[in-house]
C-alpha cells in the first residue's frame, strides 16, 4: 500500500511540475483525493471530504481527527450529508442523508489556484439556529470564479451539538468544536488544494455568524484572519442559553427510557436511532433549548466558550482583525405572521420578562414604555405589523450587532466595514427579511432566475466580499465601486447595499439610541449576563 501511494505523489508531482493548475487529484494528510470539473469547467469541486470521527459510544461528545482514508483513492464526489436536523418540521426536509458520520466539508477552488499560486480561502459555517442546515445547502460558484477558494464545513447540530451537561463527557459546545476541527484540518491541508492557510477569512450568517463571533472571542488558537458577520451575534436573542444539565435525562424520558444519571441517559440516546433522538428535541424544544452556552469547567477538558455573551473579550485575538459585519433591513419581516395568537399577546411585555430578570412591576413599567414608543396607544393587531417588525428586529438583531460593533471596536478591530442591506425585488415589500442576501451571494435557489437588477446587485456584493477576502478591503481603489469607509468609534459610517449603493450614518439611530439608554439602565439584568432581581 505504501509504495502505491508513493507512486501515485510522484506522479502527480511530475505532473504539477508540467502544469501548474491544481489538478483534480490532490494528496492530503488522509491520503489522496479526487475531485471533478463543474460542469462550466471553472473550478473544481471536492465534496464530502470526513474532517473528522464522531465517536458511536458518545455521538455528543468530542471528535476525533479522521485517520487515513481505507480506500487508495477518496472519491470526494458527494456533498449531500447532513447531520441530524432538529426541525419543527421535520418532514419538509431531506432525512435521507442525516448521518451521524457527518463531520464532513466540501471544497470548491478556481482553475488558476496552484501551489505556486495559493489563493485566499473563505469558510462559510452554515446558520439554521443550531438545528438544522448543512454545508451542501450552498451554490459558491460566483464567490469561486472572482478567485478564492470556498469551503462549507458540516457541524453537529441539536442533541448532538449542543447539551451542555454537567459531565466531561458533553461540557456544551460540540457543534463549535467541531466547526474548529474543521478549521484545523483546512490550516494543515488547505494548501494541497491551492489555497493559502496564512489568508483564511471565516464567514456565517444567522447562528453562523454566531459560530463566527465565539471563535474570535475564543482563547483557543485563531485559525482565521478576518471575519464576516451576517445577521447573527451571541447576543441574539435565541442564539445562547444558560444550558439545561438536565437536557439528556428530558429527552430520553421523552423516549420512555426513566432515570435521574446523566451518564445512563446519554448511553440509552447514544443507542437510539439519531432520528427518534432529535424528533425527541424538536417535541421538547420549547422547554429544551439547544444553543452555544457558557462550559462548565472540568480538569483535563479545554473549554471553547468560557463566558457569557456579555462578558465575551479576547484584544489579543481581536486587535488588528478584519470585520465586515451587517444585516437586512427588517430581519422579522412576516416573521410575526408564523407565530400562533401573536396579535393576542403583549410581545413587549413577553420579551422583557422572558430575557430580564425585572420584578413584575418595573418589567410592566419598562415593556409600557416600550411599548409606547413604537406603537404609541394602538393596540397590538395587524395595523401596527410593520412596526411590531421593526421592535422585534431591533431586539432580536439590530441592537445587539451595535453593541457587538462598539465592543469590536474598543478591542481594536481593524478594520471594520458595516452594511445595511435593503434591497427588495420588484414586489415593492417594505424591507428586507432574514436571510435575504443569502440569494445574491449563492444564487439561492438559482443565479440563473435573478433578475437583470437582481444580477447587478449580486456582481456587486460577490465583488465586495471577495475583495474583501483577499485584501481586507471590499472596495479597494480599482474596484469601480462606492467607498466603503470603515467605522470607528467616533463614527458608524455604513453602506446600504441597495439598486442606489451609498454611505449613510447611525444605522436606524433613534432607535439603536433608545435601545442604548435601556441597556445602560437594565443590561445588566439580562438572564444571561447574571443572576440579578430587581
Amino acid at each position: 500500500m505504501e509504495l502505491v501511494l508513493l507512486g501515485i505523489f510522484l506522479l502527480m508531482s511530475f505532473v504539477q511540475s508540467l502544469d501548474l493548475r491544481i489538478d483534480p487529484l490532490v494528496f492530503t494528510s488522509q491520503g489522496l483525493v479526487r475531485g471533478q470539473k463543474a460542469t462550466d469547467g471553472d473550478y473544481t469541486t471536492f465534496l464530502g471530504i470526513p474532517y473528522a470521527t464522531v465517536d458511536e459510544n458518545n455521538p455528543f461528545g468530542p471528535a476525533t481527527p479522521h485517520t487515513a482514508f481505507d480506500e487508495i483513492i477518496f472519491r470526494a464526489n458527494d456533498g449531500s450529508a447532513k447531520c441530524p436536523q432538529t426541525d419543527a418540521l421535520p418532514l419538509a426536509r431531506d432525512s435521507d442523508t442525516q448521518t451521524i458520520d457527518c463531520l464532513k466539508l466540501n471544497i470548491y477552488v478556481p482553475n488558476e489556484a496552484s501551489s505556486y499560486n495559493p489563493l485566499p480561502v473563505l469558510v462559510w459555517i452554515h446558520g439554521g439556529v443550531f438545528a438544522f442546515g448543512s454545508a451542501g445547502e450552498y451554490n459558491p460558484r460566483k464567490l469561486v470564479t472572482q478567485g478564492v477558494v470556498v469551503v462549507t464545513i458540516n457541524y453537529r447540530l441539536g442533541p448532538y451539538g449542543f447539551m451542555c451537561l454537567d459531565v466531561p463527557t458533553v461540557p456544551g459546545n460540540q457543534g463549535l468544536k467541531d466547526q474548529f476541527e474543521a478549521l484545523r484540518w483546512i490550516r494543515n491541508n488547505i494548501g494541497s488544494f491551492g489555497g493559502n492557510p496564512y489568508n483564511v477569512t471565516i464567514a456565517g450568517h444567522s447562528a453562523g455568524a454566531c459560530s463566527v463571533l465565539l471563535h474570535l472571542y475564543s482563547s483557543k488558537e485563531k485559525l482565521f484572519h478576518k471575519v464576516i458577520v451576517e445577521s447573527g451575534t451571541p447576543q441574539s436573542e435565541g442564539m445562547f442559553i444558560n444550558g439545561d444539565v438536565n437536557a439528556a435525562i428530558k429527552l430520553a424520558e421523552y423516549l420512555l427510557f426513566n432515570t435521574t444519571d446523566t451518564e445512563q441517559a446519554l448511553a440509552f440516546l447514544a443507542s437510539t436511532p439519531h432520528k427518534l433522538v432529535t424528533a425527541a428535541a424538536s417535541a421538547l424544544d420549547f422547554d429544551l433549548k439547544l444553543r452555544p452556552c457558557k462550559e462548565r469547567s472540568f480538569s483535563g477538558i479545554e473549554n471553547l466558550v468560557e463566558d457569557d455573551p456579555y462578558s465575551l473579550s479576547n484584544v489579543r485575538k481581536i486587535t488588528n482583525t478584519p470585520v465586515l459585519i451587517g444585516h437586512t433591513s427588517k430581519e422579522e419581516k412576516n416573521a410575526i405572521a408564523y407565530r400562533s395568537n401573536y396579535y393576542d399577546t403583549d410581545p413587549f411585555y413577553d420579551k422583557i420578562v422572558n430575557n430580564y430578570n425585572l420584578n413584575n412591576v418595573i418589567a410592566s413599567k419598562v415593556s409600557s414604555m416600550v411599548r409606547h414608543y413604537y406603537i404609541g396607544d394602538k393596540d397590538i393587531s395587524e395595523e401596527v405589523a410593520s412596526e411590531l417588525e421593526d421592535f422585534e428586529s431591533d431586539f432580536i438583531f439590530n441592537h445587539p450587532m451595535q453593541r457587538v460593533i462598539t465592543e469590536l471596536l474598543n478591542e481594536n478591530a481593524n478594520p471594520v466595514y458595516q452594511y445595511l442591506f435593503s434591497y427588495v425585488d420588484g414586489s415593492q415589500e417594505e424591507g428586507a427579511a432574514h436571510s435575504a442576501e443569502l440569494k445574491y451571494l449563492f444564487g439561492m435557489p438559482d443565479f440563473n432566475e435573478l433578475t437583470e437588477d437582481e444580477k447587478s446587485i449580486s456582481d456587486s456584493m460577490v465583488t465586495m466580499w471577495t475583495n474583501f477576502v483577499k485584501f481586507g478591503n471590499p472596495t479597494p481603489a480599482a474596484s469601480g465601486l462606492v467607498t466603503w469607509i470603515p467605522s470607528t468609534s467616533e463614527s458608524r459610517p455604513y453602506l446600504v447595499i441597495d439598486n442606489n449603493m451609498r454611505m449613510e450614518s447611525r444605522i436606524y439611530k433613534e432607535r439603536m439610541a433608545f435601545w442604548d439608554l435601556f441597556h445602560e439602565n437594565y443590561g445588566s439584568t439580562n438572564v444571561l449576563a447574571r443572576v440579578c432581581k430587581v
